[in-house]
């Protein structure tokens, strides 16, 4: 069964993420989802930890910092697959490396972005290396137990995995498609109309965005 450690504080953004986006990026397998909230102990039953984006600040950190990364060691020290999404893959590289390796960004980055990608496992059948893009925090100066295997022009650690481990973070957004992405990009410049300048549509055929999910059953096969 897959866990998925569902992150993100607006509610509203919450339970979309959980009722819509969820089912779409598991393809048919079992899943549970729990929240910063929830109270657990018991993580063996589960075969694979996917850890969405957030509001949150990995660079500046939380009060949910220590319990996120405690399910992460849980699932590092098992070996089992992990993915981490936007600040999950900020708190993945910080779980692993420790605080120095996140930041907050000199420039924000919104928008449909280009990705240039390695041939790795995880990327297999991207037809269209184009990403929604949604952070103020970022990911850098990681070891050598890290490949670097998306990079854009702006920001070098675009993804990575672990060497020779089943762990992957993005710092994208490979569950948004068109129409959710546009959405909760809008709703966040509505709130912050000053970072409208940072926004930017690398995006050549909408249609194909779809292929994004082969992200996600590439990991889940594993």
């Amino acid at each position: 069964m897959i866990l998925i450690f569902n992150t993100i504080i607006e509610r509203k953004a919450r339970d979309n993420f959980t009722n819509m986006i969820a089912p779409r990026i598991t393809f048919g397998r079992n899943y549970f989802v729990i929240m910063l909230e929830d109270r657990f102990t018991e993580l063996s039953q589960f075969t694979h930890l996917l850890i969405t984006g957030s509001e949150l600040s990995a660079a500046d950190g939380s009060e949910w910092d220590e319990k996120i990364i405690s399910v992460i060691k849980t699932f590092l020290k098992a070996g089992k697959p992990i993915l981490g999404i936007c600040h999950g893959h900020q708190m993945l590289a910080r779980a692993i490396t420790g605080d120095q390796v996140c930041r907050r960004s000199s420039i924000p980055e919104f928008g449909w972005k280009k990705m240039k990608l390695t041939k790795n496992r995880i990327f297999e059948n991207i037809t269209q290396p184009i990403f929604l893009e949604s952070r103020y925090d970022e990911v850098f100066d990681l070891d050598d137990r890290f490949e670097i295997i998306a990079a854009n022009e702006q920001l070098p650690v675009q993804a990575f995995q672990l060497k020779n481990r089943p762990v992957w973070g993005v710092q994208f957004h490979p569950e948004m498609l068109w129409n959710d992405g546009n959405e909760m990009l809008e709703r966040h410049l509505q709130k912050h109309p000053d970072q409208r300048k940072f926004w930017k549509n690398e995006m050549q055929n909408p249609v194909l965005i779809k292929d994004n999910l082969q992200i996600f059953h590439n990991f889940l096969t594993l």
